[in-house]
């Protein structure tokens, strides 16, 4: 009887054993699968978070990219409109042509519907108005070049005037740019408003303004040398 409990006892004991040996078999299982699951997930985030961010790179690469083209495709028109500028001055003899594509380039390029030409008059001392378009022709017809004028400071100085943003010469005036012919100047151009949906000068304006006072004075000056032979 006592055998027989004893043996029941060291089974029980033995099956007690192998069942907790296989709870601790079991949970030390499920520990390495949590950890890999757990190890997978932090990869999984890890693949996440880089990705995220070179997709972040990438926005911004394109956002950049996208800015560049812009800004070559506006570096490429303004080259255009610089030869076609160029071009247009020089493409003809005819003085009232070259005054048109000065007042063009102005006009369509700078963007202004208010400028005036002047050339200098030695016998006048002063400035004369060759052609302009909206402004008032009797008002700025004649600058002597002793006058307070910004135009006339410009014949005499040779050098370009550009309005800043707290100046009041003379009403509206933005520029003034002297013609240059082997640095004497000829003429003055004198711009005055921009057109309303320009807000202000940028940097192809003043590649235009240096244009207009080399090869402006050039091209009038040749209209002047073929004057006689279109004469005879």
């Amino acid at each position: 009887m006592k055998d027989n409990q004893r043996s029941f006892t060291e089974k029980v004991t033995s099956d007690m054993r192998e069942y907790v040996q296989s709870l601790l078999d079991e949970n030390r299982r499920l520990s390495t699968t949590v950890a890999e699951l757990e190890a997978d997930r932090d990869r999984t985030i890890e693949a996440q978070t880089a990705l995220i961010e070179r997709l972040s790179q990438i926005e911004e690469e394109s956002r950049a990219f996208a800015a560049r083209y812009v800004e070559v495709e506006q570096q490429n028109t303004n080259l255009a409109n610089l030869y076609v500028a160029s071009y247009q001055l020089h493409g003809t003899l005819d003085r009232e042509r070259v005054l048109g594509a000065i007042k063009e380039i102005v006009i369509n390029l700078i963007g202004s519907e208010e400028l005036a030409v002047w050339e200098i008059d030695r016998d006048f001392d002063g400035l004369v108005l060759i052609d302009s378009f909206g402004i008032d022709q009797a008002r700025w017809a004649a600058l002597p070049l002793d006058s307070p004028h910004v135009a006339s400071k410009v014949a005499l100085s040779g050098e370009t005037y550009v309005a800043g943003p707290s100046t009041h010469y003379d009403k509206n005036l933005i520029a003034c740019i002297p013609l240059k012919l082997d640095e004497k100047v000829i003429g003055v151009i004198g711009i005055f408003s921009l057109l309303a949906q320009k807000s202000g000068l940028e940097a192809v304006d003043f590649e235009l303004f240096d244009l207009l006072a080399t090869h402006g004075a050039t091209a009038l000056h040749c209209t002047r040398l073929a004057v006689p032979e279109t004469v005879q």
